[in-house]
């Protein structure tokens, strides 16, 4: 080894949900570390090539709804001698929460946003998750009604102004956008149907009753919040935040950020996001989801709290603040708690697709189409 050179420190990090958008970006992330050579274990319970490219080691595990799910899990971490867990996917998380002294009998460190299942449970439902911030926390929220009726659904609605003003609606255990619409009762339909793609959000009270009936599972009504939306990246440690790395939301596709913008928030929106991790008493890092108030247009509300590394926190990673990285200092008890984050404010981001190839057991992208050919000319 040459002078100067320090060695960098082996390990082997396991990421869960190696299906998931934000995948591939985390990994890239955690490349670039001069501090640690990681050895990467990908897993997933839905058959995908990401996994296999990137990490050195893919596992094809359980649903975790199954009961099954930690004990593959589990089997996986003690025989690639696992350091550090970061997983990525929401629902991967509970059952995680509920094992962590077993995985820390052979020496695995989950870096999971709380140790407390119930805790987790809450940031996980939407409907919990307000409560406890207005009950528990004492911070202001965005109105909000929950409905498991065709009668509670039509009242709440009401309540919150519709049709004179939009609605959102969104299940109460519900991961992403899955199961989010604005019910505007002033849309063009038309223009919709004709100028949209059949993603679109908007619809109706009558449209959604016709598809929930009569009762459902709870579904939470929501005042109805203003552009801009910003994803926020929050480091933090048993409930103190050393960074807040917020994104505006420049363009979306199918719920994930596609392009991004780093942008300041007000010094009174930061304190609330620093109130919230206290009294939450996150570690690690947590995803933010906020939005502003139609009456008071300087005050954002918190529309969802992802208790994980987000899809998009690749560029807080370019914006200065490898997240990744540091979570991974956190879970091994060597973060500098003097850290003080330099952030590129102004920085933006677009993102592209792109594509794996699987022929003959071999993954490849388009651009190593030649070694493949050559290799099957010369068999």
């Amino acid at each position: 080894m040459g002078l100067g050179l320090t060695a960098k420190k082996k390990l082997t990090v396991l990421i869960t949900g190696s299906d998931a958008p934000g995948f591939s970006s985390i990994v890239r992330s955690l490349l670039l570390s001069k501090k640690y050579n990681f050895r990467l274990v990908a897993t997933d319970w839905k058959q995908n090539l990401k996994g296999k490219f990137f990490a050195d080691k893919s596992y094809l595990l359980p649903d975790n709804q199954s009961p099954e799910f930690f004990n593959e899990l589990f089997n996986v971490c003690k025989k690639e001698k696992v350091d550090v867990i970061l997983p990525i996917r929401t629902d991967d998380q509970l059952p995680i929460c509920k094992n962590l002294e077993e995985l820390e009998s052979i020496g695995t460190i989950p870096a999971i946003a709380t140790p407390n299942p119930k805790i987790m449970k809450i940031a996980n439902d939407k409907l919990k998750m307000l409560d406890y911030l207005k009950e528990v926390a004492n911070l202001q929220t965005m109105k909000y009604k929950v409905a498991e009726s065709k009668d509670q659904f039509e009242n709440g609605v009401s309540e919150l102004g519709y049709p004179k003003i939009p609605v959102a609606i969104k299940p109460c255990k519900a991961s992403g956008s899955r199961g989010f619409r604005i019910l505007n009762s002033k849309i063009d339909r038309r223009k919709i149907f004709f100028e949209e793609k059949p993603t679109s959000v908007y619809s109706t009270k009558d449209e959604i009753l016709s598809i929930l009936g009569e009762t459902f599972p709870p579904m939470l009504l929501m005042e109805y919040l203003i552009e801009p939306e910003y994803t926020i990246d929050v480091l933090c440690y048993k409930g103190k935040t050393f960074a807040i790395c917020p994104r505006r939301r420049t363009k979306m596709t199918g719920g994930i950020t596609t392009a991004g913008l780093i942008e300041k928030l007000p010094d009174e929106t930061n304190k609330y996001i620093e109130k919230l991790i206290e009294a939450f008493g996150f570690s690690y890092t947590i995803g933010l989801q906020i939005r502003k108030s139609q009456d008071k247009k300087d005050l954002y509300h918190i529309l969802e709290i992802n208790p994980r590394l987000q899809g998009t926190t690749v560029i807080s990673v370019a914006a200065g603040v490898n997240v990744p990285e540091l979570v991974i200092d956190m879970a091994l008890r060597e973060f500098d708690f003097n850290f003080k984050p330099k952030i590129k404010y102004g920085l933006k981001m677009e993102r592209t697709h792109q594509e794996f190839f699987e022929y003959q057991n071999k993954i490849f992208q388009l651009k190593d189409i030649s070694k493949i050919e050559d290799e099957n000319e010369n068999q």
